[in-house]
């Protein structure tokens, strides 16, 4: 909790691999994954979800958000069976959804995350791709994560977009919230994270507790495989 923990590496190494592993896109063939001492290998989302797991995806368009529908929809997607957004488990309620609790709910996610649109109406592919990665960040992080995977979370939006998203993984981690940071953008990853492992060859080659003391060169050498951490090394990333 607290510490963002980035995944640097040549593009192919594994890091989506991984991510897939963690949040039921992929099932690895041995292994597990615990979050809070229980095991997510083989779960729901919408299970790994209620544990308190957010992901940003790599690609907001095909995994992160659904084209045709509005920025509502898209951001009330994970959470609009539970209280207060659905009526179903409230007496003479019935399946309805409360809109009310609907609208100011998103209302004020558009405002807190400084989303460009009309409204909440708007189809969330009208808009431009800095704030599309917006409405997927407001949606993952405030669902009031213990764990949040960050999968590439700037890529191809711009600068105003890339420092609000940085700041608010920054924000959350202070807060206590676990950030895993995957990131092409070695500036991006050394400069937010504060231990660093590195992937090769769908290995992990290297871990850093202190990003701090590292430079691009020392870190080239692991990422292109040229060094290699022995196991005990690696191991320092586990710890409570």
């Amino acid at each position: 909790r607290g510490e963002i923990l980035g995944i640097a590496g040549v593009e192919g190494n594994g890091q989506k691999e991984l991510v897939d592993m963690l949040f039921h896109l992929n099932t690895p063939n041995a292994g597990t994954v615990t979050v809070n001492g229980e095991n997510i290998i083989g779960v729901s989302q919408r299970k790994i979800r209620e544990k308190g797991v957010s992901l940003v995806p790599e690609d907001r368009m095909i995994y992160g958000v659904s084209n045709p529908q509005p920025i509502e929809e898209n951001l009330i997607s994970d959470r609009y069976a539970t209280e207060p957004y659905s009526g179903a488990k409230r007496l003479n309620k019935g399946p309805m959804f409360d809109m009310k609790a609907i609208h100011a709910e998103v209302d004020q996610l558009i405002r807190d995350y400084t989303v460009l649109c009309k409204s909440g109406n708007q189809r969330v592919d009208n808009l431009s791709g800095g704030n599309i990665q917006k409405v997927v960040v407001a949606r993952e992080f405030s669902n009031d994560p213990c764990l949040i995977i960050a999968d590439q979370p700037t890529r191809g939006i711009d600068v105003g977009a890339t420092e609000f998203i940085r700041k608010k993984l920054v924000e959350l981690s202070r807060a206590g919230v676990a950030v895993l940071l995957v990131s092409a953008d070695l500036n991006e990853v050394m400069e937010l994270s504060d231990s660093l492992m590195v992937m090769c060859g769908g290995h992990i080659a290297a871990y850093f507790e202190d990003t701090t003391q590292l430079s691009d060169e020392v870190m080239g050498e692991y990422m292109l495989g040229l060094k290699r951490q022995t196991p005990e090394e690696v191991r320092r990333v586990c710890h409570e």
